[in-house]
């Protein structure tokens, strides 16, 4: 499965990141002055079964992985609820950072997430996120139930920081356990099974306004790619967990 999202980002600063050594100062923030466009594939993927119009909300809670070829490498694992995307980004400039894409009705003024892309940002205040670290995403119906809302939560003590809102559209709910970057030369990471991407939690919302842990047979797992695999598949545990690296 593959999904275009348009990178607005300096070529020149792009190709310094995929260049420079991981211990290397960050490179500027990426101008909107030259689009870089690059395809997404999204190579495992876990996909919600159930009435996504029955639901208020998802929460979802990843822990990060080891990237054994990091300084080549650009990915992310991430989610998708209605028409909003996030979830967590790589590459060497950021190393793992917290991204969101798809708020057409234009970004809050948040500091922590300057504009990457027209919809949306790699938040290079909450980036460089250590391995095994975890992170939650919610979304949740919220401005009288005509929007969606997006927060996030790096477990740091400060609580869940706002990310973004839109209206709803496209009705979607699933997580692409890796994501890479076919188009511009990118390399694909590389995920050690010994520090894989785990699939800590997730928790749906539902009608009620109440809050249920997800568990049993609640997904459909879709591997396209015999790169990356899924592992310790544990569905019927509560809360579900599973793991994923590379091949």
């Amino acid at each position: 499965m593959s999904r275009v999202r348009t990178l607005f980002a300096l070529v020149a600063a792009a190709l310094l990141a995929v260049a420079v050594p991981a211990t290397a100062a960050p490179n500027p923030a990426p101008s909107l002055e030259r689009p870089y466009g690059v395809e997404g594939l999204y190579l495992l993927n876990s996909r919600y079964n159930g009435d996504v119009g029955a639901t208020r909300g998802w929460q979802v809670t990843w822990q990060v992985p080891a990237v054994s070829n990091g300084k080549d490498a650009w990915g992310a694992v991430g989610e998708w609820y209605y028409n909003l995307e996030s979830g967590i980004y790589y590459n060497n400039d950021v190393g793992w950072a917290v991204y969101f894409f798809g708020d057409d009705n234009g970004l809050e003024n948040n500091p922590d997430c300057t504009q990457t892309w027209t919809t949306g940002s790699i938040c290079r205040g909450l980036s460089h996120l250590k391995v095994g670290k975890q992170v939650t995403f919610t979304y949740e119906y919220c401005k009288s139930d005509s929007q969606i809302c997006l927060y996030t939560d790096l477990h740091d003590g400060k609580g869940r920081r706002f990310l973004a809102s839109d209206k709803r559209s496209t009705v979607e709910m699933y997580a692409h356990d890796i994501e890479t970057f076919a188009d511009g030369n990118r390399v694909e990471p590389k995920i050690p099974c010994d520090k894989p991407t785990k699939m800590v939690k997730q928790s749906v919302k539902g009608t009620d306004g109440q809050w249920t842990t997800m568990t049993g047979n609640r997904w459909k797992f879709e591997d396209t790619s015999p790169r990356y695999q899924f592992r310790n598949v544990k569905t019927s545990a509560n809360p579900a967990n599973w793991e994923s690296c590379s091949g």
